[in-house]
């Protein structure tokens, strides 16, 4: 049993040993960074367009209401014409 433990210590620590080698490789080279900065520049590129996006939105959801108001304004004085056209 004690053989047993021992084993499975040992393969533990070489497991161990190789999974921090294999961790431990300096950083990142040149192109990772450079491949970074552009992801990075993509981003703060997509945040900037859709701010822009959202504003026209806004901007676009106010001429619709404004749009609707109109017509309802509208549909009431062609209603009130109507009515008096009727009267007479």
């Amino acid at each position: 049993m004690q053989k047993i433990l021992r084993t499975i210590g040992s393969f533990a620590a070489v497991a161990l040993f190789v999974f921090i080698l294999a961790g431990c490789h300096g950083g990142p080279n040149e192109d990772q960074l450079k491949m970074l900065e552009e992801t990075k520049s993509a981003a703060l590129s997509a945040e900037s367009s859709q701010s822009d996006c959202q504003s026209e939105k806004a901007n676009l959801e106010s001429q619709v209401a404004k749009a609707k108001q109109k017509v309802a304004d509208l549909k009431q004085e062609k209603a009130d014409v109507s009515n008096r056209l009727s009267a007479m």
